[in-house]
């Protein structure tokens, strides 16, 4: 259990959703039960919260390797269907000996609810309690279904997790969802599946586009590639401490962050994937990282990798993809396909961006403003005040690890946006709760004038 100074820190373990998305995300039965590594933040300093104090929901992101994050220009992913400059060998050995790994756990998130409950005592409202789980393949939750996990996780099945642990957890209204990156993508899920559950909800750079799919020749300078060829095993959490030391990338972060990500993001030998021996590994595999970032589709296309012959193995791609981004050999469908529903979210929704992050661009940024809440469902979009934007300039993606009381400040001013609106509704159902119960039970008035008197049936002629 992580110390706090500002929380009492509560741990579950709840099982996951069932059935999961694709069948190889299971490794033995589709009918194993797996966990999760659920942590609830609790403030010292509301230990008799009242109704409005507000829960939040929070979603981590998939690791991001280093060569993925500090935007060298001449090897950003472009997944678009244009000439793309290949890393070579001697680039990508280079790149493997400099680069550190980073699985982004549920505990690096840690500084960023630190500093969200100092600016929660700026603005005026209380946090009733901050829930966040381990993705199931992944960080502590990964380390309880060890020996069940596959290889094949969906992005979809987080979101349902996340709300399986709302319906077991039971947390009071009103509950905002915060999310980071892939994260990011869960939360606008879990609001897709529960239009109501969250009255905010704030998207820190999510990855809810078109980038998934990859592009020719920039597969070897894809996180992916990074995170299959990087290091992940060290003799000592010293040793590894220091390993991450050398690298400016970890210089960027609070200091908060990397304690805990030396912490929580490393666990001791051994284990099913390093059964002997002494040392330490990641908490997440570099192989379950990288079954996050891309499916196979390989075996789905014809020798040509121009037609799908096996519908079957990639029931979620869009073919229409092709005519702009590649899905051969692999692809991923949920940023996309979250994409197409955006249209649909129906919380008051706050994009913060990395202006210098690959998958936030001025051209991604405009289309998750146009398309946000604008649909059947939806909470009106930017017209009526209900989506906003703030781009951070100089940062990249890994901004809440970065500058966490920057993080924090922008996300309490939306919560107390989201908390007026929530307010307004809460007065008109407790106006409406006070009725008798004949009133709120039986058709009124209003209900006949409206529907009418049924029509008398014709009289049958002589």
């Amino acid at each position: 259990m992580s110390p706090s100074s500002v929380f009492h820190i509560k741990e579950h373990v709840l099982d996951a959703s069932h059935i999961r998305e694709f069948p190889r995300a299971l490794a033995n039965s589709q009918d194993d039960v797996l966990k999760l590594a659920v942590k609830e933040y609790i403030p010292k300093d509301n230990p008799n919260p009242q109704p409005g104090d507000v829960t939040i929901i929070g979603a981590h992101a998939n690791g991001f390797p280093k060569v993925a994050l500090v935007q060298i220009s001449s090897h950003r992913l472009n997944i678009q269907k244009q000439p793309a400059q290949e890393l070579t060998s001697h680039d990508l050995l280079s790149l493997n000996e400099t680069n550190k790994p980073l699985t982004l756990t549920q505990e690096l998130y840690e500084a960023l609810w630190e500093d969200l409950h100092a600016e929660s005592k700026k603005s005026n409202f209380r946090i009733r309690s901050i829930i966040i789980a381990d993705a199931a393949w992944q960080g502590a939750s990964s380390v309880l279904n060890e020996g069940k996990l596959g290889n094949d996780p969906g992005w979809f099945d987080h979101p349902r997790d996340l709300v399986h642990v709302v319906n077991t957890l039971r947390p009071l209204r009103p509950l905002v969802g915060v999310g980071h990156s892939f994260g990011g993508n869960a939360i606008v899920n879990v609001a897709l599946i529960n239009p109501r559950l969250f009255s905010a909800v704030v998207l820190l750079d999510p990855v809810i586009s078109k980038w998934s799919s990859n592009a020719k020749g920039t597969i070897g300078a894809s996180p992916a590639a990074a995170s299959a060829s990087r290091r992940d095993l060290w003799p000592s959490r010293d040793e590894a401490k220091k390993a991450f030391l050398r690298s400016p990338f970890y210089k960027a972060w609070d200091e908060r962050v990397f304690e805990s990500w030396v912490r929580h993001g490393l666990r001791d030998v051994p284990t099913q994937l390093y059964p002997e021996g002494q040392g330490v590994t990641l908490a997440t595999t570099k192989h379950q990282e990288v079954f996050t970032y891309f499916r196979p589709s390989w075996d789905a296309y014809d020798d040509k990798g121009q037609t799908i012959v096996k519908p079957d193995l990639v029931p979620d791609l869009d073919p229409s993809l092709n005519e702009r981004y590649y899905t051969f050999p692999v692809y991923r469908s949920e940023g996309a396909s979250t994409l197409a529903r955006l249209p649909h979210l129906r919380p008051g929704t706050m994009y913060v961006f990395g202006g210098t992050s690959d998958l936030s661009t001025p051209e991604l940024r405009e289309e998750k403003m146009r398309l946000t809440g604008t649909g059947p469902g939806g909470s009106g979009g930017v017209e009526r005040g209900r989506v906003r934007e703030v781009t951070l300039p100089e940062a990249g993606h890994l901004f809440p690890m970065e500058i966490p009381g920057t993080s924090a400040r922008l996300t309490a001013e939306w919560i107390v946006k989201g908390l007026g609106e929530w307010r307004r509704e809460q007065e008109e159902y407790e106006r409406w709760a006070a009725l008798g119960v004949k009133e709120k039970t039986t058709l009124t008035d209003e209900w006949i004038k409206r529907i009418g008197r049924p029509e008398r049936p014709p009289k049958a002629k002589m």
